[in-house]
């Protein structure tokens, strides 16, 4: 539940929820309370790179054995804690397109694991979402690729987006489809579906990559950019990424990792 807090005069609402992974809408007049965890990092996303961090009982050096410690990249978007000590707070400004934004931390579990910080409102009348460039999309596409590399070479980060890997199968007629892995970043609304093509026949198979969609009961959404080759060889697999988001025409998808989908795939005749 949201309290009021009244500070100089001015009203400051003091955010804090129950869910593991959490969005908010940019406010300079908001304090937003984040619950870290000893067991598990927190990510925090801003819409672009910030310009400065300021904090108390916070610090990137674990050699100074801080109350909770900070993990960022000059230049990034994010940034990433975790607590080292039981009963602990801990407070940062973040400073992003000339603005301070207001950081409160406490220590409990479960502590939240994503939190990511979007620069449109998420309830309400509402503009349009932009769509993505197919530059942002690409950028997406290579993050969903780098999955592993990231969570392999990164020790005690989090990636900072959301995923599942459902391993669920959509079979056709002489091939199948199964659905690795899919990604959802939160501030682009966006979800990035890794599949893996199977040809069980003797003539290979042509299918078109732009054109592919996923279906979630008795919805569906088209690709907005892939990344797959076209072709399934006879008797031989091959694998694909591709992007499904928000449009102008229908506003956010608000699709999430957690959601049953099938893939379709339009077959090209030869």
């Amino acid at each position: 539940m949201s309290a009021l807090t009244l500070l100089s005069g001015i009203g400051i609402t003091d955010t804090f929820g129950e869910n593991v992974i959490r969005s908010h809408p940019l406010d300079a007049g908001t304090v937003y309370r984040i619950r870290l965890s000893r067991s598990a990092p927190t990510t925090c996303v801003f819409p672009g790179p910030l310009s400065g961090l300021e904090g108390a009982n916070v610090s990137k050096n674990a050699a100074d054995h801080p109350p909770v410690l900070l993990t960022h990249q000059e230049g990034a978007n994010f940034f990433t804690l975790i607590a080292l000590r039981d009963d602990t707070t801990a407070a940062l400004n973040v400073l992003y397109q000339n603005r301070v934004y207001v950081l409160d931390f406490v220590s409990g579990a479960p502590g939240d694991r994503i939190v990511t910080f979007l620069d449109q409102p998420l309830t309400g009348p509402a503009a349009k979402p932009q769509r993505l460039s197919p530059a942002a999309l690409r950028g997406l596409l290579d993050r969903a690729r780098q999955h592993s590399r990231l969570t392999t070479n990164t020790p005690g980060a989090s990636p900072v987006y959301d995923y599942a890997e459902p391993g669920t199968v959509t079979r056709y007629r002489d091939f199948e489809v199964t659905l690795l892995r899919v990604f959802r970043f939160e501030a682009e609304d966006t979800l990035v579906f890794h599949v893996r093509f199977r040809n069980t026949g003797d003539r290979s198979i042509l299918y078109d990559p732009q054109n592919l969609a996923v279906r979630t009961g008795s919805e569906v959404f088209l690709s907005s950019l892939s990344d797959a080759t076209g072709l399934i060889p006879p008797q031989s697999t091959t694998q694909g990424y591709f992007a499904v988001g928000s449009s102008q025409q229908n506003g956010r998808a608000n699709l999430t990792v957690r959601d049953v989908f099938s893939v379709i795939v339009p077959r090209v005749e030869p």
